[in-house]
């Protein structure tokens, strides 16, 4: 299982629109591909055309639930996602990397050097 990071500016502002953010990252990994996830009301709609309902739990917070902007890059030897939210400002990103590799570490790094901060393990932040 791989662990997700969470990376903030140290100044505490945000990084930026969604676009600027996105621009960013292309420039690191080129390979980037970013796409928006199903939101909770689209997951509903697919399931009921599905015939499908959900528990009461899932249905309590799946209405709610918004579309979130990701980004999907890999190289030889290395798969790295960026959750990027749906707020803009983006306030903070997510990234879950596997693997290594020279253009893994150089592209950390220098998201690390733009934050003016370390990416914390999420949820120890």
């Amino acid at each position: 299982m791989a662990t997700e990071y969470t990376l903030r500016r140290a100044d505490g502002q945000p990084f930026g629109s969604l676009e600027q953010v996105q621009a960013r990252i292309r420039q690191l990994f080129p390979s980037v591909e970013f796409r928006w996830t199903t939101s909770g009301p689209e997951k509903i709609a697919l399931a009921a055309e599905r015939g499908i309902t959900f528990p009461p739990q899932i249905m309590a917070y799946l209405p709610g639930l918004p579309s979130l902007l990701e980004g999907v890059a890999e190289g030889d030897e290395y798969h790295v996602t960026f959750g990027l939210g749906h707020d803009e400002p983006v306030p903070c990103m997510y990234v879950t990397p596997r693997g290594d590799g020279p253009e893994l570490e150089r592209g950390l790094a220098a998201l690390e050097a733009d934050a003016g901060a370390p990416f914390k393990v999420s949820g120890e932040e």
